[in-house]
């Protein structure tokens, strides 16, 4: 069978091509994957809840992936320009200010700001590619463990720093340096911007593993909001950079593998001081247990 592909040629951010469903079923049935047909085209694909099959495609290979399917026998497909959407920006739209103690993180600037209450601190924390803003709980118990040490005049790593949330907390209860950095470039450039934007002082970040600290780099806390797997493999290097009677505050573990986690800094030898939970996620504090 021979068919024309019929096309409108939009300048959008994608084009979204449905493939109804009983056609892409009868495809899959006698032929395999339907979607052979893009060929080397970059596309993402999904089944929609009536079965439709829904391909997006940039807009200049509209016509490509329009022939290739008609090709295989998939006449007057429906094309819709999809709206360029700042996912980003959305998100902010949707998310509130956050009051953790005496801290407020606000996704807002400008008129869309919340005012503080009396004595809280508001940081300006916008959403970006970063994570750490205050909206999640293990953020939020990071946070109430510093709160809990007295920072003042403490040197302070901030280890996977996110958007720098803990950081900023620590320079702002008094500690005399801070340091935050993340292996994700994005992530340690974006705690840059918002220090300045919050007029953070005594404070640095760099991208990178924490191998480039210098070897004689000592901290009196260390803190990291990581999952399980992420901040395992650090933990003889964080031993190694805390100073005699250091603290290793930690956040990201979930309450139901507590004790794993536990037991994996017990034998990497840490003694655990106190511990958090909020809903299904738990923090707690820990010392070298030589210290």
């Amino acid at each position: 069978m021979e068919c024309s592909p019929r096309f409108s040629w939009v300048m959008a951010q994608a084009t979204r091509i449905e493939v109804p469903a009983k056609l892409a079923a009868r495809f899959e049935e006698n032929h395999g994957d339907f979607l052979e047909g893009l060929g080397g085209l970059s596309f993402s694909s999904t089944v929609a809840a009536d079965g439709k099959l829904l391909v997006w495609v940039e807009p200049r290979d509209l016509e490509a992936a329009l022939t290739g399917l008609a090709a295989l026998g998939a006449c007057g497909l429906s094309t819709f320009e999809e709206k360029s959407t700042d996912w980003v920006a959305e998100s902010a739209a949707l998310r509130r200010a956050v009051l953790v103690d005496r801290y407020l993180f606000d996704p807002h600037d400008a008129d869309l700001a919340t005012a503080p209450p009396p004595g809280v601190r508001r940081l300006f924390l916008p959403a970006v590619r970063a994570f750490g803003t205050g909206s999640h709980e293990s953020t939020r118990l990071a946070v109430r463990l510093l709160l809990s040490e007295d920072l003042r005049r403490a040197r302070v790593l901030d280890a996977g720093c996110g958007t720098g949330t803990l950081a900023f907390v620590a320079a702002l209860e008094g500690a005399r340096h801070v340091v935050a950095f993340d292996v994700d470039p994005h992530a340690a450039f974006a705690t840059r911007e918002q220090a300045r934007a919050n007029g953070i002082p005594r404070f640095c970040a760099f991208a990178g593993p924490i191998q480039a600290l210098r070897d004689e780099a000592r901290f009196d806390v260390i803190v990291a909001n990581m999952i399980h797997e992420e901040i395992g493999p650090l933990l003889p290097a964080l031993r190694v950079r805390l100073a005699p009677e250091g603290k290793l505050l930690c956040s990201g573990q979930l309450v139901e593998r507590r004790e794993e986690w536990e037991g994996l800094l017990s034998k990497g030898g840490f003694r655990q001081l106190r511990s958090l939970t909020e809903n299904e996620w738990f923090g707690s504090a820990w010392i070298s247990s030589n210290g």
